[in-house]
């Protein structure tokens, strides 16, 4: 009888180890699992940034397009309170839906050099927070000769 408590001791340490070692894994499993969940979070918000500022920075080049000066250009981006002019600088803070707010989450900057033979360049950045720009276009409009002022 000494044999078989002795085993049946064993084959229950066995089933405790066993036990153990599983609930280790499933843990391991769950911890993996929780960072890979918090980095596609992340990762999402940092596209949806981008694919905000891409917006941003496509319906200014259409603006761009769109206007004969850069007194025309600040009007259609928002004009008094959302859009400023500085030199040749126009900057204009919009909210997350993307429409012009003095107080907005994102700040878009659009240059208006003329370059002579009625064309102008405008380089468009789209900021966030951070000082670096989340995206920048540059374009050009032919207003054609003599047009542009």
């Amino acid at each position: 009888m000494s044999e078989n408590r002795s085993g049946g001791s064993s084959a229950v340490t066995g089933f405790y180890i066993e036990t153990l070692l599983l609930t280790a894994v499933f843990i391991a499993v769950i911890l993996i699992l929780t960072q890979v969940f918090a980095a596609s979070r992340s990762q999402s918000r940092e596209a949806q940034r981008l694919n905000d500022a891409v917006a941003l920075a496509a319906n200014a080049a259409e603006l761009v397009a769109a206007s004969d000066s850069a007194g025309q250009l600040l009007e259609r981006m928002g004009g008094s309170g959302a859009a400023a002019l500085d030199g040749s600088m126009i900057t204009a803070r919009f909210d997350a839906s993307l429409a012009p707010d003095p107080e907005g989450a994102y700040t878009l900057t659009a240059t208006w050099e003329e370059t002579g033979g009625g064309l102008v360049e405008s380089e468009i950045r789209v900021f966030g927070d951070a000082a670096e720009p989340i995206y920048t276009l540059v374009t050009a409009v032919y207003l054609g000769e003599g047009a542009a002022s």
